[in-house]
């Protein structure tokens, strides 16, 4: 039996461990700078690594101190001239990388202090890594010296490139914890795009997260990265490091802050068919998510970690096990229960005279006793370094509020059990209103936005003057409301009224689930409304304000009341299901500051074409099966007849000539799209010239430009939605505007090609005519 390349590479894969995030004493805040390397080495083998990386910060001063020591002691053995403590060191460091790959790399301070772990190849030249590392900023004087900051370097995305093509593997470091992309974007109040490019850039190979199954927040939690949401549609590969800054955990009884964490105490798997740099970059460059994994077996244990490490979160609490905090333990749990579950760790010091069966029996009788409804709880007992640890898993069954005996709701605020306040009793009747009204059409997907209408994003406030980030078919940043026009100046007086509370969102909502209606209002002869989400916890995460009818799915039209005939009936019965919002839609360029309006009639149509007696209706079907429906006038009168499901083959010349139709004069066609190892890039046809330009890189395209619009609705326009076009047979058009237009053309082959941002004054021929057949004014 013969095997393929492939199934032998599959027959030769094993899981690795691999830990990526290895800091050595040349780090300018190692915990234990008396460690020498083969120490490191000692403490990889000893946790069963394959390979290791040495990340110090800013620096390869580590990796290369390494090699020069492994170099001198092989000449003084080569030459004989060694000690026998200096041959069998020697000894031993071969035994070790007889079983370790030790990866060269370095933790680079980006600009605002995200990390980037920077990964290469063993035989890359170490001046190679340090040119690499003055590229993205570093000083040449600061170059050995393991700064943990250093200002001015370069910005995230731009050390993303810089790194990709050196050859190098690509890692955002501890993403979810500080100095983390992640987490830095959303303390510093970023735009959602600045965490997109951060998190989805064609150069990043990897997300690295600590505390890995811990976390209860979208954004925060590997799971969010499985490219099901929209925007970050790239599935990412999820992985965690130790981050150490010594050789083994610190001692539970002096957590140095920061440095608990030693060489493999956290690391991931791989399946790869070798220990090698080349076989882990092929990794990460293909879509094989499912051959990289992180092992729950030390959850629990690195869950203690995290507690001694960060101090209690919402979800996570610590806390002895003294006879004063037994008897009110219920109260973390309650507030645990309110947070949708969560871990209280109990741990004994061996001076408490209780056991922790003892401890188990108190908590389940004083649950029962003063909870109402009751939490599920999971109660084991653990070891944590030679003490006992009662680990009790809070999970709810049953809706909002969980309410004590004494009638106060425990809540967790500032990572602290306190009694709720009024804000926080609403926000969790909010929680249970919420999902006491679901329905099977409220399923909780992801958010989809209406084709109309727009919204604010953000706002910041710069010299005294309030400045909006706007999503209006496709989100502008920098608006003001002076010189906002149209339905974006409405959306700002309604926001900022909203902020300044002059008016209450909640008295003039009418729910449905997750779904709202705040206002109905008339503008000329078109009905427009203000529409809410609430997200599963019953808060308020976005406001679409003046969508038109046209922008409404079928799920929305039904909660509406609109009928077939686009009439409204306002008296909405309470038992309309909730449905998902539908999908965006994103503006031409020169209008979506002009006024903002989205007043078009509902969309989708079709017409015949006629050329003398002959017309066509349309082209459809596939490569393999391309066919047409025709018409031809009786020549006594204006009635036809119809051919439909006519082939190709069947299409005499004359039949060809209506159908061909030339190119406007006027806008850009995407005529090719290419993804390779660099990202992905586009070829462009000026429809003025008829010139074809070299390939653009996505990351190239200027924000507004031309090209980046049609580059951008050519990845969302792409197979034709039919009821998206007003179609003239097999012509037609999408999102006019007042000077522009995006046109479609279906060739005699049924391969669609789409013009975008033709100027209307410039059309002429048939692509004239075509807007002329319907008033959109």
């Amino acid at each position: 039996m013969t095997f393929s390349d492939e199934q032998v590479s599959a027959i030769s894969e094993r899981w690795m461990r691999l830990d990526l995030h290895i800091h050595t004493p040349a780090s300018e805040d190692y915990a234990e700078p008396e460690v020498s390397y083969l120490d490191i080495l000692r403490a990889a083998a000893a946790h069963q690594l394959d390979i290791i990386a040495f990340t110090d910060h800013n620096t390869i001063r580590g990796y290369e101190q390494f090699r020069d020591e492994l170099a001198l002691l092989e000449r003084f053995v080569q030459a004989d001239r060694c000690t026998p403590e200096e041959r069998e060191r020697y000894g031993e460091y071969q035994q070790l990388l007889a079983q370790l790959t030790v990866l060269p790399g370095f933790e680079f301070t980006s600009h605002y202090g995200s990390h980037i772990l920077a990964l290469f190849s063993p035989k890359t030249p170490l001046s190679v890594l340090e040119a690499v590392l003055l590229q993205l900023g570093i000083p040449a004087q600061e170059l050995k010296a393991g700064s943990c900051s250093i200002s001015n370097t370069k910005h995230v995305t731009e050390a993303y490139e810089i790194i990709h093509r050196a050859g190098g593997i690509v890692i955002a470091a501890h993403v979810n914890a500080h100095a983390g992309v992640v987490s830095e974007s959303i303390r510093f109040g970023n735009s959602g795009q600045s965490r997109v490019a951060a998190t989805q850039s064609p150069y990043l190979h990897a997300l690295e997260f600590v505390h890995f199954y811990a976390s209860h927040e979208s954004y925060l939690s590997p799971n969010f990265y499985n490219g099901q949401h929209t925007y970050y549609e790239r599935p990412m590969f999820c992985i965690q490091g130790s981050d150490a800054h010594r050789i083994s955990r610190a001692d539970a009884d002096n957590p140095e802050s920061k440095k608990v964490y030693g060489v493999g105490d956290r690391y991931f798997e791989a399946l790869l068919p070798e220990a090698s740099f080349d076989a882990l970059k092929a990794l990460f460059n293909s879509k094989q998510i499912d051959k990289v994994r992180v092992p729950r077996r030390d959850q629990k244990q690195w869950e203690i970690d995290n507690v001694r490490l960060n101090g209690d979160s919402r979800h996570l609490i610590a806390r002895p096990a003294t006879e004063e905090y037994l008897a009110q333990a219920w109260h973390d749990i309650a507030a645990l229960a309110n947070a949708d579950g969560g871990v209280l760790l109990i741990g004994t010091d061996g001076e408490q005279n209780v056991s922790p069966t003892v401890i188990s029996e108190q908590i389940k009788q004083l649950v029962a006793q003063h909870l109402d409804p009751q939490p599920s709880l999971s109660l084991e007992l653990m070891q944590y370094q030679e003490r006992d640890v009662v680990r009790i898993e809070v999970k709810t069954e049953e809706l909002p509020p969980y309410v004590a005996s004494n009638g106060s709701v425990y809540v967790r605020r500032d990572d602290q059990t306190h009694v709720a306040n009024r804000e926080e009793l609403l926000q969790l009747a909010r929680r249970a209103l919420v999902r006491s009204t679901m329905s099977p059409l409220d399923n909780g997907e992801d958010l989809e936005l209406p084709r109309s209408g727009v919204e604010i994003v953000s706002e910041q406030k710069r010299n005294a003057v309030w400045t909006y980030e706007v999503r209006d078919l496709r989100t502008t940043t920098g608006v003001e409301r002076d010189r906002a026009q149209g339905l974006w100046a409405y959306a700002i007086a309604r926001h900022e009224e909203l902020r300044d509370a002059k008016i209450d969102l909640n008295e003039d909502v009418r729910w449905y689930g997750r779904l709202g209606v705040w206002r109905t209002f008339q503008q000329g002869n078109r009905t427009k409304y203000d529409l809410i989400h609430r997200d599963a916890s019953g808060v308020i995460d976005h406001i679409f304000y003046g969508v038109s009818e046209w922008g409404l799915g079928e799920g929305w039209r039904s909660l509406l009341g609109i009928n077939d005939n686009f009439g409204v009936d306002l008296n909405v019965n309470d038992d309309h299901a909730p449905i998902s919002v539908p999908r965006g839609f994103t503006a031409p360029l020169d209008d979506a500051q002009t006024d903002g309006e989205d007043d078009w009639m509902p969309w989708g149509d079709r017409k015949y074409r006629w050329k003398g007696r002959g017309g066509l209706w349309r082209i459809y079907g596939n490569d393999e099966k391309i066919r047409f429906d025709l018409a031809m006038k009786n020549k006594e009168d204006e009635d036809f007849q119809t051919f439909n499901d006519v082939t190709r083959a069947k299409l005499t010349e004359a039949w060809l000539n209506l159908i061909r139709v030339k190119p406007p004069t006027t806008g850009i066609e995407v005529v090719a799209m290419e993804e390779s190892d660099f990202g992905r890039s586009f070829r462009f046809r000026n429809l003025r010239s008829g010139e074809v330009s070299d390939p653009w890189r996505d990351q190239d395209l200027e924000q507004g430009t031309v090209r980046e619009y049609a580059a951008r609705m050519f990845l969302e326009d792409l197979p034709i939605d039919e009821a998206a076009v007003r179609w003239w047979g097999n012509i037609g058009y999408m999102r006019p505007m007042r000077s522009q237009v995006d046109l479609v053309y279906r060739d005699e082959d049924g391969v669609d090609h789409i013009y975008y941002a033709a100027r209307r004054e410039e059309l002429e021929n048939e692509w004239r005519e075509l807007l002329e057949l319907w008033d959109d004014e």
